[in-house]
């Protein structure tokens, strides 16, 4: 009985949704596996996917100066940011130069604090991110 109570309750924390950010640091670049978006926890629902373009993760920044940062992503994709369930309006993006493992970057005014960014509408497998100033 103990163990068809275990199995039952692995089944549930499989099935739900994935609530934990991805910590990424300002400055850096950091190589992200993407996972269905069906089984993320967004802060804020992004766009309905379309296969096969319907991965992506969430990662978490800590801003510890105020500025602008610059999201760059290796793939073609959605980028979202929020603080505090509300949405951080991009001030513009721009393709990345073909051939520079960049496929597109996108510019925010971040006050100091904690965000979480969310990417979407991505295909399968893995994908580059940096934050930098």
């Amino acid at each position: 009985m103990r163990v068809k109570i275990l199995t039952i309750a692995a089944a549930l924390v499989l099935s739900a949704p994935l609530l934990a950010e991805v910590p990424l640091d300002p400055g850096s670049t950091a190589t992200v596996r993407l996972s269905p978006q069906g089984s993320l926890a967004y802060p804020i629902q992004p766009a309905p996917p379309h296969a096969p373009a319907n991965f992506g993760a969430i990662l978490s920044i800590d801003i510890d100066e105020p500025g602008r940062y610059h999201v760059a992503i290796g793939a073609p994709g959605r980028v979202d940011i929020s603080r505090d369930g509300q949405p951080i309006v991009s001030l513009g993006q721009q393709d990345g130069a073909p051939g520079s493992g960049i496929a597109r970057v996108l510019d925010f005014d971040l006050p100091a604090g904690h965000y979480s960014v969310a990417l979407s509408g991505m295909t399968a497998g893995a994908v580059s991110v940096s934050v930098s100033r």
